[in-house]
């Protein structure tokens, strides 16, 4: 049923007719994450001869595509295609690449694991979008991802330094030296340590290399304030803390580097992993020769989740959630047991409304919340992913400009709105209006968790 709703939401869901045509609203491009062919991408501009280039890291997860059995395993296919366009809207570039796969079992079609893909893309300085369509070859369905990109040139005196790139590991051998990139959003998933790869350009014998690393987080995360009613719309949730100053530094190292050649410096360097939650990681570089110093730094914002929940809930984030189809009186109740009975409680409620199969499905909205709707907190805690975790995904989306959401939901004859806005045009992060939703389409969707099927 879920898939069905984000069918029609990818067919539906669209802007309003005086914002950009080719800027999807952010609810529709987060839905669009559950559909097939997504994969997740990451953007590195380093230096190449007089041009800039752009690498593009793409990640297919095997679960994303469609296999078949074939003599030797399992096998499957998808295409990538690359659309660069300029200031002007107007193609530059395109290419197409075909990625065939082998599984030698269904157990490892469906795994976690995925395909890498890196493309390179020459470019003249300057900015401009990039479009890129997923094709899986066997379903026919495509998955899209637009994203602004900034072509830098390297050869002005500003410019140092190619943006980071974040490794899981770093082998060398008599090939020389192979990496092995991570995403920024699967930084949760590393034990220990993140590397990061960065180029230096223009460097000269003897220069000093200064290169500054610093962990931000929120000093504020916002929960503690966050009083609201029980079987109550999130009015009252913001992302608050979302735009406040990420002034508080939980990490900070300096290193210094004699340059010993001329020309391009490559630098491999790992560091312990940023703080459970919201993260800025700050990175510097400033180049001091003959008295002058030019620097470059590069911004990272990325959220980690604990080890213990990398790919499960914490008990927090399911009652946090359980609050809003609960009574007080249940909540109460449900809080009135030691700790370790919290499991069995949880259990005890939905005993009284479908048993361990609603628990699940309750449940499984929670992690697609967080998959859905997670920047500088969970995606579940914010009033987005808790409007989708009770009402699930909506029947029709529609935008005005960047700043202002509705999401329809069909009750009988009548589509009930829920308006959002958004409270930066730095983040992502969006509060649900006040008075926007209608009292008896809220009630209508916690009755339907709170009774048996």
């Amino acid at each position: 049923m879920r898939n069905f709703a984000i069918i029609i939401i990818l067919l539906v869901g669209g802007c309003s007719s005086g914002y950009d045509s080719t800027v999807e609203c952010y609810s529709t491009s987060q839905f669009r994450k559950f559909s097939t062919p997504s994969f997740s991408s990451y953007f590195m501009n380093v230096k190449s001869g007089e041009m800039s280039r752009a690498d593009i890291y793409i990640q297919m997860p095997y679960r994303n595509i469609r296999f078949e059995r074939a003599s030797n395993g399992f096998k499957a296919s998808y295409q990538l295609t690359f659309v660069i366009r300029d200031e002007k809207k107007e193609i530059v570039q395109t290419k197409e690449v075909d990625r065939p796969i082998t599984a030698r079992t269904y157990e490892e079609s469906v795994s976690s694991r995925y395909d890498f893909h890196l493309q390179p893309i020459l470019l003249k300085p300057n900015e401009y979008s990039i479009e890129i369509i997923a094709k899986d070859n066997l379903s026919q369905l495509r998955y899209r991802h637009t994203e602004q990109f900034t072509a830098k040139h390297f050869s002005d005196s500003g410019s140092i330094a190619s943006s980071v790139l974040f490794l899981n590991t770093m082998l060398v051998n008599e090939k020389g030296i192979s990496i092995r990139p991570v995403m920024p959003n699967l930084l949760s998933m590393l034990n220990d340590s993140v590397g990061m790869f960065q180029e230096l350009y223009n460097v000269r014998m003897n220069d000093t290399i200064h290169i500054s690393e610093e962990y931000r987080s929120l000093r504020v995360q916002g929960n503690s304030d966050r009083t609201f009613s029980y079987l109550m719309p999130p009015c009252r949730v913001s992302s608050e803390a979302c735009v406040n100053n990420y002034d508080s530094v939980s990490f900070k190292k300096d290193s210094v580097i004699v340059s010993d050649r001329n020309g391009t410096i490559r630098i491999f360097q790992f560091y312990p992993l940023p703080s459970v939650g919201a993260n800025r990681i700050v990175r510097t570089v400033a180049v001091k020769r003959n008295g002058k110093t030019d620097s470059v730094v590069s911004v990272n914002d990325v959220f980690l989740r604990g080890k213990l929940y990398r790919s499960s809930l914490s008990y927090d984030e399911i009652t946090s959630a359980m609050r809003y189809i609960m009574r007080e009186q249940e909540y109460d109740s449900l809080f009135s047991a030691a700790h370790e009975d919290l499991n069995a409680g949880i259990n005890a409620y939905w005993e009284l409304r479908g048993g361990i199969e609603r628990r699940i499905e309750f449940e499984r909205k929670i992690a697609e919340a967080n998959a859905l709707f997670t920047t500088c907190e969970d995606g579940s805690r914010t009033a987005m992913g808790i409007v989708y975790i009770v009402c699930g995904a909506p029947d029709y989306i529609d935008c005005r400009g960047a700043f202002i959401e509705s999401w329809y939901y069909n009750v009988g004859d009548r589509a009930f709105p829920v308006e959002f806005r958004r409270e930066s045009k730095h983040l992502q992060a969006f509060f649900l209006t006040p008075f926007s939703v209608n009292d008896y389409f809220w009630q209508y969707f916690v009755d339907r968790w709170r009774r048996k099927k």
